[in-house]
């Protein structure tokens, strides 16, 4: 198996998922593939300033988060015919509504934690995996969506967690053993505590998602 990541840039516009699955092709069907990708282009940053708006009671986070919305719809819509688009975008529009309400409520109590942060910055890799994952597919690759939240164990140092490895090693592992397909798309920088609680891995965290991946699958 080797694990393969992608970052912002490469996933950053439906011409660049392109890109990603024409490198991917040429793999093709030479083995097992993780895929680890990061969020589409300047989305974390996007995600951040919509909390720390929401924070500050400055209603313009409802205006970022229908950007984050429109480029997500615009990347779903020049990548999949139109009989393929319903699917993607009923995912799309449900992550996004949970973004909101958790938006709403941090504008309510006028309070950022680390912890809602992270929630906040989850979803750019969470929309990324299943666009990039969904594409393959449409390409007929046999690949599949694993989120990382449940395979990668942390503690609950919010904004910069500390993987617990014996659990996250096995889990890896027995993940990847008794997984059929041949590419396993997951989002980079994500993780979570034994509780579930989402954590992230520190910017630049998707480099240390596929190298966990890789240590854990050799």
């Amino acid at each position: 198996m080797q694990v393969l990541k992608f970052g912002g840039t490469s996933v950053g516009s439906a011409k660049a998922i392109e890109q990603v699955c024409q490198i991917l092709q040429k793999y093709k069907p030479a083995g097992r593939y993780a895929i680890v990708v990061s969020a589409l282009g300047g989305v974390t940053d996007m995600l951040i300033r919509c909390g720390q708006q929401a924070e500050k009671g400055q209603e313009s986070y409802k205006e970022i988060l229908q950007q984050i919305e429109t480029r997500h719809l615009d990347t779903i819509r020049e990548l999949f015919p139109i009989t393929a688009q319903s699917s993607q975008i009923s995912q799309l529009k449900k992550k996004l509504n949970a973004l909101e309400t958790l938006c709403d409520g941090i504008f309510q109590v006028a309070e950022l934690s680390a912890r809602s942060l992270d929630k906040i910055m989850s979803y750019g890799e969470l929309l990324s995996c299943v666009i990039v994952a969904e594409k393959l597919k449409q390409l007929g690759f046999n690949a599949a969506c694993k989120d990382s939240r449940e395979l990668i164990v942390t503690d609950n140092n919010f904004g910069h967690a500390a993987v617990n490895f014996l659990t996250t090693n096995h889990n890896i592992a027995q993940f990847f053993a008794q997984q059929a397909a041949d590419y396993v798309v997951l989002p980079g920088f994500v993780a979570a505590t034994a509780e579930g609680e989402t954590t992230t891995l520190g910017r630049g965290g998707s480099d240390y998602t596929a190298a966990i991946i890789a240590a854990a699958v050799n």
